[in-house]
């Protein structure tokens, strides 16, 4: 047969696909000849698994394997630097207990990403020698990494999470620590359906440049701070979180554009939600009710909308906007039966007011320099309380990165 020059360019370009299909076949055979499987591995101090310590387990997985951890108690400190799952195997927190080995490192130290961390009772992390604080479960420069379903009781810090973002803590109980849950310079998380008691300083703690994360249908209760942003922390969200029975609820200081929806702040020593030195926030629909000082209280923060919040039943003030807080918005809030006035502005200059409220008082100078000096002892204890513990951190953070 007379093969024509048609007909041989057309087999010649057959033959070419073929190779080409054989080579990009071989190549990845070849890539993927040393890459195995997502793993599950176990891990049992009784022996009759695969280890019999959650630090072994990690060194020898790779990113990707879950780690499934028999009941039992576990004296141990340990160290995750890969991207592995690590969860009780009862899914239970009371039957599988991690207990620091040494009190002076963190239970859990977590550098690598995509970690997820669950199901477990962790404790006994402490103060080491050089002062610092150390956590049941930290983050350090750690990425899209969840901790769920745990009970973190009596460290020193609960969870603590330093340059690290897109992560999820949800489902934890955290009490008995200086601070439950604790954000330093970190943003894009989330923080949704913890409960948080007896933290001794704060229960939730967005400290320093922590942006644009989201706070939702948390529960604290019996801390200094419920919850706390403190120092150029912006464009937050807070959606139906419950801060009561604290010195103060819930507390922004030198932070702006964040969003407070439908939380509730009652029962207080201080006051409710405290506004200090905070700018171009929206409190709208919160709750802050029967705290001793204040339900709402704005202290030379400016540029603020107050809307549909109802601040009643306080001994001393519903709404107190004070000491040089101006520009700010009260629409159709609530604020009935407080003990002293229901809505007050020290300095009334450009604040505007729309609902029902009849009348705004302004209490003359007297009465504003009182609130003001109340003000200051409120502020400058906790600022004085505080300045030491900032001190601590900043030492913390440098032994942390030696």
């Amino acid at each position: 047969m007379k093969i024509t020059g048609g007909l041989a360019l057309r087999i010649s370009g057959l033959c070419l696909i073929i190779k080409f299909c054989c080579l990009m076949t071989f190549f990845f055979l070849l890539i993927t000849a040393g890459t195995g499987s997502a793993d599950t591995i176990t891990v049992d101090g009784n022996g009759g698994a695969d280890y019999t310590s959650i630090q072994e387990a990690v060194g020898n997985a790779i990113s990707g394997d879950t780690i499934f951890v028999y009941p039992g108690t576990y004296e141990e400190n340990v160290n995750v630097n890969k991207g592995v799952t690590i969860r009780s195997y009862s899914g239970n927190p009371d039957d599988t207990i991690i207990r620091a080995a040494n009190s002076m490192n963190d239970v859990f130290y977590v550098t690598g990403n995509n970690v997820s961390i669950s199901g477990f009772q962790i404790s006994g992390a402490d103060i080491d020698e050089y002062g610092e604080d150390k956590a049941g479960i930290y983050l350090e420069g750690s990425n899209r990494t969840v901790i769920s379903g745990n009970n973190i009781s009596s460290n020193s810090f609960g969870i603590f999470i330093l340059e690290s973002s897109h992560n999820s803590v949800f489902d934890n109980n955290v009490s008995k620590c200086r601070i439950g849950i604790f954000l330093w310079n970190s943003s894009n998380n989330k923080l949704n359906n913890n409960i948080l008691n007896l933290n001794n300083h704060e229960g939730i703690l967005l400290y320093e440049f922590c942006n644009n994360n989201e706070l939702s249908n948390n529960t604290e209760n019996r801390a200094g701070s419920g919850i706390g942003l403190e120092f150029f922390c912006n464009n937050n969200t807070l959606v139906n979180n419950t801060a009561s029975n604290n010195l103060l609820g819930i507390l922004l200081r030198k932070s702006n554009h964040n969003s407070l929806i439908d939380n509730s702040a009652n029962s207080n020593e201080g006051s409710g939600i405290t506004l200090d030195d905070s700018s171009n926030n929206v409190l709208f629909n919160n709750t802050a009710n029967s705290n001793t000082y204040s339900g709402i209280f704005l202290i030379g923060s400016s540029d603020n909308k107050l809307d549909s919040n109802n601040a009643s039943n306080n001994p001393g003030y519903g709404i107190n906007v004070n000491n040089s807080s101006r520009n700010n918005v009260l629409v159709n809030n609530v604020a009935n039966s407080n003990g002293k006035e229901d809505i007050i502005f020290a300095d009334p200059e450009n604040n505007t007011i729309k609902g029902p409220v009849e009348d705004v008082p302004f209490p003359g100078f007297a009465l504003a320099v009182a609130v003001v000096l109340l003000a200051s002892l409120i502020f400058g204890r906790k600022m004085r309380g505080k300045s030491g513990k900032i001190t601590q951190m900043r030492k913390s953070k440098k032994h942390k990165k030696e």
